[in-house]
């Protein structure tokens, strides 16, 4: 008799409608703080797609509140003159969360976007 194993492969299920590019890159951030105070900050983007991106940063910022992105599409050194594309973005902030180290995680919704 010769049984047959069968492997479950686990395919993780993609819940949004557009998929997201995953990588480190740096950022800078500006708009506003919990005070209301304008603020500039570096920052982590962890992943965008077309249509929103998620960042992670030391300032909280509020729900709704307007946000500046900037950042290059490389994940060697900073915002200089490396050739890579570098993006502005603007949009709003939808969600936001705490990480383990204290970090807040930003998820913005993408208004306007251009190339630099």
């Amino acid at each position: 008799m010769i049984v047959e194993q069968q492997s479950k492969v686990s395919q993780a299920v993609e819940r949004r409608a557009k998929r997201r590019i995953y990588a480190s890159y740096p950022a800078i951030v500006q708009g506003k703080d919990i005070n209301g105070k304008r603020v500039r900050a570096n920052a982590t983007l962890i992943n965008f797609s077309s249509i929103g991106l998620c960042l992670i940063l030391k300032p909280q910022i509020h729900l709704q509140d307007e946000v500046f992105v900037l950042f290059r599409c490389s994940v060697t050194g900073s915002l200089g003159k490396v050739k890579a594309p570098l993006i502005a973005i603007r949009g709003n902030v939808i969600r936001s969360g705490t990480t383990a180290q204290g970090m807040q995680s930003v998820a913005v919704k993408i208004r306007h976007s251009r190339f630099l």
